[in-house]
């Protein structure tokens, strides 16, 4: 911490008497506007008992200015950046309860012989401690938004640690339960994602008469539409065009490309761990967050980013519910964004929280016009409702995660079938009409399924065998979405087909097997392994067999018993070349 042993000159002095007098007279609660072009003052030329304002929307959208002082300067707290330690006092504060969620970006401007220079903005808070007091980052850290990185810990003596500002997330038409899907973007952000409150919609005339602005709030938009989700923090400066805001990261996500809507504060919520501001959100895009730094988010106004609009028909008991919505197209992020959408309208349609059966079909359209449709089921015992959403994310996770190109996902097109009852059959007993079958010709396999509370179905399905196949074979019989069950078995685990191209994945998507699927899936005495049926059912299957076959070559089965099987010349003298001729 700086010793404040640093004498300022006398025409600073004056200046900082004046804002003393100011702070008495003109910032008690007072709306005030920040300077329309500030000047700056650099960490290095700040000193304890400096005195200054900070910036912030208030209920009402009213601009409040509450006095702030300068206790320390935190030189290297181990985020490769500076942090100024500040006071913040006067009536407003006092009202709050302390420096609240959703103030981060508050811009912090300190009095010089030159007039009011902007220190930074408001970043983090001490939850254990004085919630009065907070800590700056400085304007020039958050400008270079790729300097510095979170801190794992900032610890500061008598104070304690101190942690990001806690940014609220918004959510209009979803539920805490549904929000919990969320949890996985902020596991490894250095913010706090709480808390997590409800809000509504801004009218429409409150949207065009925003006005944007050093401590004005915006929210950061990650879902819009029929479901609404988005992060509530306040602007630090505009200025040519730019924007900076927050004072920390958000997602810690580095380039991205966000929506930033306004925000409307409607309350400030005092707590006995750190205040929060309530607030509804604008539909009115202002620009895009292209930077989520550790020092800052950092965007351009008037550029709107590009989004996936996601449709969903939702056809149960009560007839067909149709929704829309859009999330970010950030692949880290629309995955789980698709999913805590549909969870929220899934709820909405049914109910309550209960059993059944759901089948889903997607149309996921590429920013090129390629298109993949593929159809899955998923039943479950006490929460279709999860059960279906967390599937509805699948496919896009899949396509997120490819290593062949960016998917660039541009819309997803989504039906959901709903059905209350139990729609599944555990896999009981596999049992093989005959345990010696020649190549080229098929196994019978009698399966015995048990449906939920109904009597057992008996099914015998035909299993071609591939006429390269010989040997003892080990037969895996298993529902398709199952996972394969090996056992002592030493399989080469090589994915069957596995993709060499982003085409080939496509392709692999619109042909994956289905929960309703019955898989036998042959193991060979080498190890390798070979799908040999896809059988469908009307319920998912659970459960898995295995039974063991010999497979006899081709050559043998027509053979007197006991006789030499007879080899052509022609195949006497084949490949030399170590193939096995496949």
């Amino acid at each position: 911490m700086a010793a404040g042993s640093v004498r300022r000159p006398a025409g600073r002095r004056l200046a900082l008497l004046l804002v003393g007098l100011l702070t008495v007279v003109g910032w008690a609660g007072a709306q005030g506007r920040a300077p329309a072009a500030a000047l700056e003052v650099p960490v290095e030329q700040v000193v304890v008992g400096d005195e200054g304002y900070a910036v912030t929307a208030g209920p009402g959208d009213r601009l409040e200015r509450f006095p702030v002082e300068v206790l320390g300067v935190l030189h290297d707290g181990g985020n490769g950046f500076p942090l100024v330690l500040v006071r913040a006092d006067g009536p407003f504060i006092e009202r709050t309860g302390g420096v609240a969620a959703g103030m981060s970006g508050s811009p912090v401007y300190l009095a010089t012989e030159h007039g009011d220079a902007l220190l930074g903005a408001i970043g983090y808070v001490f939850p254990n401690a004085d919630h009065r007091v907070a800590l700056v980052t400085p304007i020039a850290d958050m400008r270079a938004a790729d300097r510095g990185w979170p801190p794992a810990r900032v610890e500061v003596p008598g104070y304690g640690e101190a942690v990001p500002v806690a940014t609220p997330v918004l959510l209009s038409g979803v539920s805490t339960r549904a929000a919990a899907l969320l949890e996985p973007l902020f596991g490894d952000a250095r913010v706090t994602p709480l808390p997590v409150q409800l809000s509504g919609t801004a009218p429409a005339d409150a949207d065009a008469a925003f006005r944007l602005e050093p401590g004005s709030a915006i929210a950061v938009s990650l879902i819009s539409g029929d479901v609404q989700v988005s992060a509530v923090g306040t602007v630090t400066a505009v200025e040519d065009g730019r924007l900076l805001a927050f004072g920390h990261p958000f997602l810690g996500s580095g380039a991205v490309a966000l929506p930033f809507v306004p925000a409307y504060v409607t309350a400030i919520v005092p707590s006995s761990e750190v205040p929060f501001k309530l607030a509804n959100v604008g539909a009115r895009v202002l620009g895009t967050i292209e930077q989520d730094r550790p020092t800052a988010l950092a965007g351009h106004l008037d550029r709107e980013p590009p989004t996936v609009a996601v449709s969903l028909s939702l056809l149960g008991s009560a007839g067909e519910q149709r929704y829309a919505y859009r999330v970010a197209a950030d692949e880290r992020l629309y995955p789980v964004l698709v999913a805590t959408g549909a969870l929220q309208l899934i709820d909405r349609a049914l109910g309550a929280t209960d059993g059944g059966f759901a089948e889903l079909a997607w149309e996921i359209t590429l920013r090129g016009g390629e298109r993949v449709n593929l159809l899955e089921q998923v039943n479950h015992p006490s929460d279709i409702a999860l059960a279906a959403a967390q599937l509805a994310g699948g496919p896009l996770a899949v396509l997120a995660a490819n290593r062949y190109r960016g998917a660039d996902v541009e819309r997803v097109s989504l039906n959901v079938r709903l059905d209350d009852r139990q729609r599944v059959a555990s896999l009981e007993e596999a049992v093989l009409e005959s345990e010696e079958v020649a190549a080229g010709d098929a196994a019978h396999v009698h399966l015995r399924l048990q449906p939920h509370r109904e009597r057992a179905v008996v099914r015998t399905v035909t299993v071609p065998l591939p006429s390269d196949l010989a040997g003892e074979v080990t037969l895996l019989i298993r529902g398709g979405a199952v996972p394969r069950a090996t056992g002592d078995l030493e399989l080469d685990e090589k994915e069957i087909d596995a993709p060499r191209t982003f085409g080939e994945l496509l392709d692999a998507l619109r042909s994956r097997v289905q929960a309703s699927e019955l898989v036998v899936e042959a193991v060979t005495e080498d190890g390798e392994l070979r799908r040999l049926l896809r059988a469908p059912f009307p319920f998912v299957v659970t459960g898995h067999e295995r039974v063991e076959l010999s497979v006899l070559p081709a050559e043998d089965a027509d053979a007197p018993l006991g006789a030499e099987p007879q080899r052509d010349a022609e195949q006497d003298g084949g490949a030399t070349d170590g193939t096995d001729g496949r």
